[in-house]
């Protein structure tokens, strides 16, 4: 048994919010006055923004989550009116215009540590500058760290730290034709008494951001003696990530602009992993990588990369998250992922599908959370299962009726971090005697765990671990359609509310045992929970 959750539609629902400024962090901020009199905004631009706001086709308790994650104050009675509201406060009167106008003026930004890998062609810097411009706009500002795999590395400090400054102006120039303001910063931001030791000043950056400035940052540190010496992005990228925790201005994403795409899937050749569970996979992919010298020369920095994620999102929030997108993928991409705060496909679809829909190469990286296996329902806290699986499906569990029967048949559970979501299976026959077969009983998230991508990691290690496996879901399930996208068959069972599932190739053989199974199976719930 699987909770039921309610479908909802794929519409972008615009507003209007009231918010009130602070000047208290590193928030990027913008007064009233610098916006009206240099706002270069073309009407084109508006459009096209709106455009790519529309094709993310977010549901509306992922529009709602953008909108409490960019609008501090969302909570407030009078902080959201949706268009065609009853109300008839003189709020809910405003034109569409003024909805847009607020929708793509937040008041208080969220921050990104951005790399920009290039080399690019002129249209490429123009479509990152860009992209940056529409990400400050709806809510995300960048602190931009500019790298490129192809500096020369026999160049003297002084003459690499002057091809540097160059290309990134490149980028400087990118933004402000877009309509957008930026700043380089090179001198005095990375600073260092050893070449084993990094600091970072946040005054410049800081100014830059209240200005409602695109800090561009060269990774140039200074040592002592004013010796200006470059330095390796991603050592730049850590160094920012940990002053601003240290000054609790945690990120909100790490993003990495590159040519090359998200990182390469070792699993589905062809593909870049959708979502990376990186406290689970980390150690797996760079064995693959090192195993295989390759896709080192293929993919040159994508090991580097998820090493240096995998140190920022490990001081970060659970709630941050990074991505790896290709220049290509742009502008939607990494606006499709700000929106609704998912990968661009779910990695638990069949492969066959991810090959078809996996053509931006994009990967979405979370801290993730540790994954257990367990084999004896002796070895599992029981009453943490029940709160989970009573907050999950929102019913009362008959938990004693439920564990003595888990006791006989129980083939495995796996349970993410302290009880955050676990997958129930169990060891089944038609008439108690005959070949056995893995159910799917219980596959629960906890609420407070929804929208991080735990849902696809559990669902993955579940079908490795058990890759022949039937459930059963009622008719009128919202979330069937997503259990249709992965079954290999299904089955409406004559007689009943219930629908029969499998996954395997092999499952359409056992189909008289698979519902017979399905039929059998004892209610676990009691009633909803009061």
């Amino acid at each position: 048994m699987i909770p039921r959750h309610i479908a909802r539609p794929s519409i972008l629902s615009t507003c209007r919010f009231t918010c009130t400024r602070t000047f208290s962090s590193l928030r990027p901020t913008a007064t009233t006055q610098e916006k009206s009199n240099d706002d270069p905004t073309r009407p084109e631009d508006t459009r096209d923004l709106l455009l790519n706001l529309m094709n993310t086709a977010p549901s509306k308790r992922e529009l709602r989550h953008f909108l409490k994650r960019y609008v501090p104050d969302l909570n407030t009675s009078s902080s959201l009116i949706m268009p065609g509201s009853s109300s008839t406060t003189k709020r809910s009167t405003r034109t569409s215009q003024s909805y847009v106008d607020a929708l793509l003026s937040p008041t208080a930004n969220q921050i990104a540590i951005t790399k920009v890998e290039g080399p690019f062609e002129k249209r490429g810097w123009q479509s990152v500058g860009s992209t940056l411009v529409k990400l400050q706009k709806l809510g995300l500002t960048s602190i931009v760290v500019t790298d490129n795999a192809q500096w020369p590395t026999d160049e003297s400090p002084v003459e690499l730290a002057k091809t540097m400054l160059r290309e990134s102006m490149a980028l400087v120039e990118a933004i402000e034709n877009a309509g957008g303001r930026a700043r380089p910063l090179h001198s005095g931001i990375i600073e260092s008494s050893s070449v084993s030791s990094m600091d970072v000043q946040l005054d410049f950056i800081q100014d830059a951001l209240s200005r409602g400035q695109i800090p561009v940052l060269v990774p140039i540190m200074t040592q002592e003696g004013g010796l200006q010496q470059p330095v390796k992005a991603n050592d730049a990228m850590v160094a920012i990530t940990t002053k601003l925790t240290k000054r609790n201005n945690s990120p909100a994403k790490v993003v990495v602009i590159n040519n090359e795409g998200g990182i390469f899937n070792h699993e589905q050749p062809g593909t870049a992993h959708s979502l990376i569970n990186v406290q689970e996979e980390y150690d797996t992919i760079v064995n693959a990588f090192q195993q295989r010298p390759q896709w080192m020369k293929a993919y040159p920095t994508a090991i580097d990369n998820l090493s240096m994620i995998r140190q920022c999102l490990a001081q970060l929030p659970t709630s941050s998250s990074a991505i790896l997108a290709p220049i290509a993928s742009l502008p939607s991409a990494l606006i499709t992922n700000l929106v609704t705060d998912k990968p661009l496909y779910s990695s638990s679809l069949p492969n066959q599908d991810i090959e078809r829909i996996n053509k931006m190469r994009t990967t979405v990286l979370r801290h993730g959370i540790k994954i257990r296996n367990y084999d004896n329902i002796d070895d599992l806290d029981l009453d943490r299962l029940t709160q989970l699986m009573e907050a999950s499906f929102q019913k009362k569990l008959n938990a004693d009726a439920f564990y003595e029967r888990l006791r006989h048949v129980l083939a495995g559970a796996i349970i993410a971090g302290d009880y955050e979501g676990a997958v129930i299976m169990t060891n089944e026959s038609a008439d108690g005697q005959g070949s056995r077969h893995y159910y799917l009983d219980k596959f629960a998230i906890a609420p407070t765990s929804q929208g991080i991508g735990l849902t696809d990691i559990l669902w993955k290690r579940m079908c490795d671990g058990f890759p022949e496996l039937l459930w059963r879901s009622r008719q009128d399930n919202g979330v069937n359609k997503w259990y249709f996208e992965r079954s290999n068959g299904y089955l409406r069972l004559k007689d009943t509310n219930w629908v029969l599932f499998w996954h395997g190739p092999g499952g359409f053989r056992h189909i008289d045992s698979y519902a017979a199974i399905a039929r059998s199976i004892p209610a676990s719930f009691t009633g909803a929970l009061k």
